[in-house]
């Protein structure tokens, strides 16, 4: 914010600053939202530009982090709102051509950490096979999802279900089989040599 109302050259240092502290977590986020590397990074280096342009905006009464995030959040939505799915660069109009361009290749040159693509690929791997899940057994997965999301106990969904404790026990015993059945290609995934869940 300093290197926004200055100007200048520390803008370049700014920009680089955000690069190195915050590309790795926007990325993520970006990438779990559009499964795609490059339009990934495509976002996040146009938030970037778009967090240079709007800095004077940022009243420092929050968190950078989150700010940031609201900025990234609405690109990725922008880009899903568009029937052909491309994203175009905004023109960078007002943006220093040196600044762009160091900015452009610092993102381009980072290279992907293993894990951050192996974290992607889970997760992906997850997303699809509980939709598998949630579309042929929606209740099992509700129950599931109580379970997981929420901690709810054998007692609270026995009373939601309107179920007697030994009837809710058995019926949590099935939703957990039917999890393990679509959930299988993840579990396998994750037990896979040099994956962490």
């Amino acid at each position: 914010m300093h290197a926004c109302r200055e100007g200048g050259g520390s803008i370049e240092a700014a920009l680089r600053e955000l690069d190195r502290s915050m590309f790795a977590v926007l990325y993520r986020e970006c990438h779990r939202a559009v499964r795609d590397t490059e339009a990934a990074r495509d976002l996040v280096q146009e938030t970037f530009i778009k967090v240079w342009r709007r800095c004077a905006t940022f009243r420092g009464d929050s968190e950078l982090l989150p700010w940031i995030r609201g900025i990234l959040r609405h690109a990725i939505l922008d880009r899903m709102k568009r029937p052909d799915r491309e994203v175009a660069m905004e023109r960078d109009g007002e943006l220093d051509p040196e600044v762009r361009r160091s900015l452009a290749e610092g993102l381009a040159a980072r290279p992907l950490a293993e894990e951050e693509l192996r974290r992607g690929e889970r997760e992906a791997c997850f997303a699809r096979c509980w939709r598998s899940f949630e579309r042929a057994a929606p209740e099992h997965a509700t129950v599931m999802a109580w379970i997981v999301e929420d901690g709810l106990d054998n007692r609270q969904i026995a009373e939601i279900l309107g179920r007697t404790p030994g009837a809710t026990r058995e019926f949590i015993s099935q939703c957990r089989k039917r999890a393990r059945t679509h959930l299988a290609e993840w579990y396998a995934l994750v037990a896979a040599p040099g994956n962490t869940a």
